[in-house]
């Protein structure tokens, strides 16, 4: 009999099932996070700006801005646009503004560049 009880107070006992959801619970609401490149951190700070309009222009040739692309880019853009950041090592440019990049400028931006939209209609 000593030994019964001797068995049986030193085994573990299984978790309760609430303690075993709540445990479930917990680590399925924590997400590892995954780690971003700079493009996509620079992306998410505009993002974060809460803009209505993200815009990624990159060169056609995947070669690094000058100023007289960057010129370009601010001429055929919205005035109003006040976010912008250079990334990806100089290679991309991230615009974000509240106001809508009309067709004229999407056609002349396009002719000089690859344009990717990150957020039209927020």
């Amino acid at each position: 009999m000593l030994a019964a009880l001797f068995f049986y107070g030193c085994t573990r006992k299984p978790p309760a099932p609430e303690e075993t959801e709540t445990n479930s619970a917990q680590s399925a609401s924590t997400p590892t996070p995954s780690p971003r490149t700079p493009f996509e951190q620079d992306v998410q700070y505009v993002r974060d700006g809460q803009f209505r309009y993200i815009m990624v222009f990159s060169r056609k040739d995947g070669g690094v801005f000058d100023k007289d692309d960057v010129d370009y880019l601010k001429a055929n853009s919205p005035g109003q646009t006040n976010q912008w950041i250079k990334t990806d090592e100089g290679r991309r440019v991230i615009a974000g503004t509240n106001f809508e990049f009309t067709p004229e400028n999407l056609d002349a931006l396009r002719q000089r560049f690859n344009v990717e939209d990150y957020g039209s209609g927020k």
